[in-house]
Protein backbone atom coordinates (compact mmCIF):
# COMPACT_ATOMS: atom_id res chain seq x y z
CA UNK A 1 0.00 0.00 0.00
CA UNK A 2 1.03 3.47 -0.66
CA UNK A 3 0.15 6.61 0.96
CA UNK A 4 0.26 9.91 -0.76
CA UNK A 5 0.62 12.89 1.76
CA UNK A 6 -0.45 16.72 0.53
CA UNK A 7 0.08 19.57 2.68
CA UNK A 8 -2.03 22.18 1.50
CA UNK A 9 -1.10 25.75 1.64
CA UNK A 10 0.93 26.85 4.53
CA UNK A 11 4.03 24.53 6.58
CA UNK A 12 3.52 22.04 9.50
CA UNK A 13 6.26 21.71 11.55
CA UNK A 14 7.30 18.05 11.59
CA UNK A 15 5.77 17.06 8.58
CA UNK A 16 8.50 14.70 8.05
CA UNK A 17 8.05 13.05 11.26
CA UNK A 18 4.42 12.85 10.84
CA UNK A 19 5.35 11.14 7.45
CA UNK A 20 7.64 8.32 8.62
CA UNK A 21 5.14 7.86 11.77
CA UNK A 22 2.23 7.48 9.94
CA UNK A 23 3.98 4.89 6.74
CA UNK A 24 5.38 3.13 9.76
CA UNK A 25 1.78 2.52 11.42
CA UNK A 26 0.79 1.46 8.80
CA UNK A 27 3.58 -0.61 7.17
CA UNK A 28 2.88 1.52 3.88
CA UNK A 29 5.10 3.36 1.23
CA UNK A 30 4.92 7.22 1.67
CA UNK A 31 5.13 9.78 -0.61
CA UNK A 32 4.02 13.90 -0.45
CA UNK A 33 3.57 17.19 -2.31
CA UNK A 34 2.93 20.40 -1.55
CA UNK A 35 -0.07 22.37 -2.82
CA UNK A 36 -1.30 25.87 -3.12
CA UNK A 37 -4.51 26.31 -0.80
CA UNK A 38 -6.67 26.55 -4.07
CA UNK A 39 -9.43 28.36 -5.30
CA UNK A 40 -12.34 26.71 -3.98
CA UNK A 41 -16.22 27.08 -3.81
CA UNK A 42 -16.11 25.21 -0.02
CA UNK A 43 -15.41 28.36 1.80
CA UNK A 44 -18.57 29.00 3.96
CA UNK A 45 -18.92 32.98 4.17
CA UNK A 46 -21.55 32.47 7.25
CA UNK A 47 -19.56 29.74 9.23
CA UNK A 48 -15.92 31.26 8.47
CA UNK A 49 -15.13 27.89 7.62
CA UNK A 50 -14.43 25.42 4.77
CA UNK A 51 -17.05 22.24 3.98
CA UNK A 52 -14.57 19.05 4.37
CA UNK A 53 -17.24 17.16 2.16
CA UNK A 54 -16.90 20.06 -1.05
CA UNK A 55 -13.27 20.52 -0.19
CA UNK A 56 -11.80 17.00 -0.44
CA UNK A 57 -14.58 16.59 -3.29
CA UNK A 58 -12.66 19.16 -5.06
CA UNK A 59 -9.16 18.88 -4.33
CA UNK A 60 -9.45 14.80 -4.13
CA UNK A 61 -9.47 14.66 -7.77
CA UNK A 62 -6.32 16.07 -8.66
CA UNK A 63 -4.98 12.73 -7.58
CA UNK A 64 -4.63 8.87 -7.96
CA UNK A 65 -7.36 6.35 -7.76
CA UNK A 66 -6.62 3.57 -5.37
CA UNK A 67 -4.12 5.31 -3.84
CA UNK A 68 -4.95 6.51 -0.50
CA UNK A 69 -3.92 10.24 -0.29
CA UNK A 70 -4.20 12.39 3.24
CA UNK A 71 -4.41 16.17 2.65
CA UNK A 72 -3.35 18.28 5.54
CA UNK A 73 -4.30 21.82 6.15
CA UNK A 74 -4.32 24.57 8.38
CA UNK A 75 -8.27 25.39 7.41
CA UNK A 76 -10.62 25.67 10.02
CA UNK A 77 -13.22 22.83 8.40
CA UNK A 78 -16.78 21.81 9.43
CA UNK A 79 -19.04 18.59 7.94
CA UNK A 80 -22.75 18.90 8.02
CA UNK A 81 -24.69 19.00 10.75
CA UNK A 82 -21.44 19.25 12.71
CA UNK A 83 -19.98 22.61 13.88
CA UNK A 84 -16.60 21.59 13.11
CA UNK A 85 -14.56 18.51 12.17
CA UNK A 86 -10.38 17.42 12.96
CA UNK A 87 -10.90 15.36 9.51
CA UNK A 88 -12.54 13.58 7.24
CA UNK A 89 -12.63 10.92 4.63
CA UNK A 90 -14.38 10.32 1.50
CA UNK A 91 -13.40 7.41 -0.68
CA UNK A 92 -9.75 6.86 -0.92
CA UNK A 93 -9.16 10.56 0.01
CA UNK A 94 -8.81 11.98 3.74
CA UNK A 95 -8.34 15.35 4.87
CA UNK A 96 -6.82 17.00 8.36
CA UNK A 97 -7.51 19.76 9.64
CA UNK A 98 -4.89 21.55 11.96
CA UNK A 99 -6.57 24.52 12.87
CA UNK A 100 -8.15 23.20 16.33
CA UNK A 101 -5.48 21.04 16.64
CA UNK A 102 -3.09 23.36 17.36
CA UNK A 103 -3.08 24.35 21.11
CA UNK A 104 -2.75 28.25 20.53
CA UNK A 105 -6.23 28.16 18.75
CA UNK A 106 -7.40 27.75 22.64
CA UNK A 107 -5.66 30.61 23.85
CA UNK A 108 -2.24 31.57 24.55
CA UNK A 109 0.32 28.79 25.62
CA UNK A 110 2.90 28.40 28.52
CA UNK A 111 5.22 26.29 27.08
CA UNK A 112 5.91 26.49 23.34
CA UNK A 113 8.02 23.44 23.34
CA UNK A 114 5.36 21.27 25.20
CA UNK A 115 2.62 22.92 23.04
CA UNK A 116 4.39 22.18 19.89
CA UNK A 117 4.62 18.81 21.03
CA UNK A 118 0.70 18.10 21.67
CA UNK A 119 0.58 19.70 18.50
CA UNK A 120 2.27 17.15 16.16
CA UNK A 121 0.83 14.20 18.48
CA UNK A 122 -2.66 15.40 17.85
CA UNK A 123 -2.01 15.71 14.04
CA UNK A 124 -0.33 12.01 14.08
CA UNK A 125 -3.86 10.54 15.71
CA UNK A 126 -6.03 12.87 13.59
CA UNK A 127 -4.50 11.26 10.50
CA UNK A 128 -3.88 7.90 11.53
CA UNK A 129 -7.60 7.88 12.16
CA UNK A 130 -8.80 9.31 9.17
CA UNK A 131 -6.63 6.75 6.92
CA UNK A 132 -8.15 4.57 9.11
CA UNK A 133 -11.42 5.35 7.98
CA UNK A 134 -10.32 5.66 4.05
CA UNK A 135 -9.08 1.86 4.61
CA UNK A 136 -12.70 0.85 5.60
CA UNK A 137 -12.49 1.13 9.70
CA UNK A 138 -15.55 2.44 11.32
CA UNK A 139 -15.30 4.46 14.44
CA UNK A 140 -14.06 2.36 17.88
CA UNK A 141 -16.05 1.99 20.99
CA UNK A 142 -12.91 2.05 22.95
CA UNK A 143 -11.80 4.94 23.75
CA UNK A 144 -8.17 4.57 23.79
CA UNK A 145 -7.63 3.24 20.27
CA UNK A 146 -7.29 6.30 17.85
CA UNK A 147 -10.29 4.72 15.70
CA UNK A 148 -12.21 6.26 18.66
CA UNK A 149 -14.56 9.01 17.59
CA UNK A 150 -13.46 13.14 18.73
CA UNK A 151 -15.77 15.42 19.54
CA UNK A 152 -13.65 17.47 21.42
CA UNK A 153 -9.88 18.48 21.73
CA UNK A 154 -10.20 15.97 25.06
CA UNK A 155 -11.56 13.62 23.47
CA UNK A 156 -8.30 13.92 20.90
CA UNK A 157 -6.07 14.04 23.78
CA UNK A 158 -7.58 11.14 26.04
CA UNK A 159 -7.21 8.68 23.16
CA UNK A 160 -4.10 6.97 21.88
CA UNK A 161 -1.92 6.88 18.69
CA UNK A 162 -2.47 3.31 17.86
CA UNK A 163 -5.38 0.82 17.15
CA UNK A 164 -6.91 -1.42 19.15
CA UNK A 165 -6.55 -5.30 18.61
CA UNK A 166 -9.66 -5.29 17.14
CA UNK A 167 -8.96 -2.66 14.70
CA UNK A 168 -5.72 -3.95 13.60
CA UNK A 169 -6.81 -6.85 12.56
CA UNK A 170 -8.63 -6.21 9.57
CA UNK A 171 -5.80 -4.06 8.49
CA UNK A 172 -3.36 -7.14 9.31
CA UNK A 173 -1.03 -4.96 10.99
CA UNK A 174 0.17 -7.89 13.25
Amino acid sequence: MRISFVLVGRTMPGFTQLIDRVGKTFKAETGFEFMEFPQTGSFDDKRGQYDADLLISEIGRFFSPGEKTLFITREDLFSKPLNFVFGLAKGDSAIVSMARLDPRFYGPVDDARKASALFRERVLKESVHEIGHALGLPHCDDERCVMAFSNSIGDVDGKGADFCQGCRKPLHLD
